[in-house]
């Protein structure tokens, strides 16, 4: 399921590919020994965004619906 999330314009952010992070979204460094590694990114615009709950969306960060397929 997309996890909902407010981000600020220009902030660096994290994203957790390990699945082990807080909400399973953001990288709290628990990959660490593993092969997995976490995305950065940042957004234009401060707002709320749908990030991926998955790790199955082909627009990572962001949610694709690909949870629903």
């Amino acid at each position: 399921m997309p996890v909902k999330v407010t981000l600020e314009a220009d902030k660096e952010y994290y994203f957790c590919r390990c699945g082990k992070g807080e909400k399973g979204v953001f990288c709290n460094g628990s990959h660490k020994g593993t092969e997995f590694t976490p995305l950065p990114f940042s957004v234009e615009q401060s707002g709320e965004y749908h990030l991926c709950g998955c790790k199955k969306s082909a627009d990572q960060p962001y949610c694709d619906g690909s949870h629903a397929g």
